[in-house]
């Protein structure tokens, strides 16, 4: 059901766009269909969270926690990811996500897909690849709010 119902947008998906159909369908018998209200925390930075989260509908924050209060580093909508540290092992959080609308998504268990990672190389392949390069733009995201933060301190600090 979920395969029908959110074919195409996953396809579409940079975690899943383009994947082969055979692979999505192994990939999707694992899900199921997770949805959560405005302001509703999906996980917390810090745990271990136990979803792969692909976005269908609404918005997602990323938040860092900081001394000053929470550091918003990206916002999500249809078509992303969030959650990845739920496939590897002994993985936890480094951000909370938070729902900024109602959101729809469509979740995979952590544990069920590094399972089958394991017993099939060619969709594990696949997937860390793509996991490696959402964490890189991830990372990368992080970066450039640190950078774009650091000079408006400095900007502040000089006047």
């Amino acid at each position: 059901m979920l395969l029908k119902k959110f074919h195409d947008l996953i396809r579409a998906g940079r975690l899943l766009g383009g994947i082969d159909p055979a692979h999505l369908r192994t990939l999707l018998s694992l899900a199921q269909e997770m949805n959560f209200k405005q302001g509703e925390v999906m996980f917390q930075e810090g745990d271990k969270p136990s979803y792969l989260y692909l976005l269908v509908a609404g918005d997602v924050a990323l938040d860092l926690s900081t001394a000053a209060g929470p550091f918003r580093v990206q916002t999500f909508g249809p078509g992303d990811a969030v959650g990845w540290s739920a496939i590897p092992r002994d993985q936890h959080a480094h951000f909370t996500a938070r729902a900024l609308t109602d959101v729809s998504t469509v979740a995979l268990p952590g544990d069920d897909v590094l399972s089958l990672c394991d017993h099939n190389p060619e969709i594990g392949y696949l997937l860390m690849r793509r996991l490696l390069e959402l964490i890189t733009d991830r990372l990368d995201s992080t970066r450039l709010q640190l950078v774009r933060q650091a000079a408006e301190t400095q900007s502040t600090a000089g006047r």
